[in-house]
């Protein structure tokens, strides 16, 4: 602990940003589900009323699976940006002088996109991420591997889910130097926290998870969300229910010394983390040879 905190002591920070991250139940029907996260928003500030930042999980204006209709069903709730959705959204954030992220399908004419949208405090549209690496045929994958903003003067990206497993948006997360990720999820459990200790020791970042909790249509969501710091400590987590969690971050500046050795601790906190649960960090390698192993079968057929 004594090291950890000389490696990066919250204390000393000169940035600092308030935020609240969700697992949230969601309806068929993007309506109800819209008056769900105004009721979230609502709460939050109501119980901390100095709130600068509120995460929703991907695509959380719906259901993600629905059963052999998910891709109907999923062009059928679609919305333009603007649209409906982000002008409520844009109100709440005007109203409430908050940042207010969320997942949505979009549609632009012809094309669907699993989107991540982000709203500032003034009500405007400040940024719009698309998934890139698409599992779902009916999405088209969007351009950019990651959307790098501003919040305050925080310099974050935003990603989605299955996105952090592909090498190119890895290797822009590195690069991009960010201060804040952004990753929503729509991911039905982590054991022993395995995904997120990995994750959160690969980009020297502060890293906010937001979730979905609950069963859609037969598949269950445990709702599990963290907020850890750059050395890969889970700072807060839960799962297991619909809720919010609410954590001040604080951004460190440091010397390229301190820098360095902080970084290689990570990296070897990280090995240490895989060498303990390498039951599941095997499970996950095996999981992804047979995905590309169908995919390979689905090409050549």
């Amino acid at each position: 602990m004594v090291l950890m905190k000389k490696l990066y002591n919250i204390s000393k920070a000169n940035k600092h940003l308030k935020i609240a991250t969700t697992a949230m139940i969601c309806d068929e029907n993007p309506e109800k589900n819209l008056q769900k996260m105004t009721n979230f928003i609502e709460e939050i500030k109501q119980n901390h009323p100095h709130v600068e930042l509120i995460v929703f999980g991907e695509t959380i204006h719906g259901w993600f699976f629905n059963f052999k209709k998910t891709a109907e069903y999923h062009h059928k709730i679609a919305e333009t940006i603007p649209g409906k959705t982000t002008d409520i959204m844009s109100k709440l954030a005007a109203q409430y002088n908050v940042y207010i992220s969320f997942g949505i399908n979009e549609k632009e004419k012809e094309d669907f996109y699993n989107s991540q949208v982000l709203i500032d405090p003034l009500g405007n549209i400040t940024a719009v991420h698309r998934k890139r690496a698409m599992r779902e045929s009916f999405f088209t994958p969007g351009e950019k591997p990651v959307t790098v903003i501003q919040i305050k003067d925080i310099k974050t990206g935003i990603v989605i889910c299955y996105d952090v497993q592909s090498k190119e948006v890895n290797k822009t997360l590195r690069k991009s130097k960010l201060e804040l990720i952004i990753h929503s999820l729509a991911d039905d459990k982590d054991p022993r926290w395995f995904g997120i200790g990995f994750l959160s020791r690969s980009y020297d970042a502060w890293l906010i998870n937001a979730n979905r909790f609950g069963e859609e249509g037969g598949h269950y969501w445990n709702g599990w969300l963290t907020i850890t710091n750059p050395l890969g400590k889970i700072c807060i987590s839960g799962k297991e229910k619909e809720q919010y969690l609410y954590y001040e971050i604080g951004i460190v500046e440091q010397n390229s010394i301190i820098k360095a050795i902080r970084r290689m601790y990570v990296r070897l906190g990280r090995i240490f983390h895989v060498i303990r649960n390498l039951d599941l960090a095997l499970s996950i390698v095996f999981d992804r040879f047979k995905i590309k192993k169908k995919k390979k079968q689905n090409t050549k057929s």
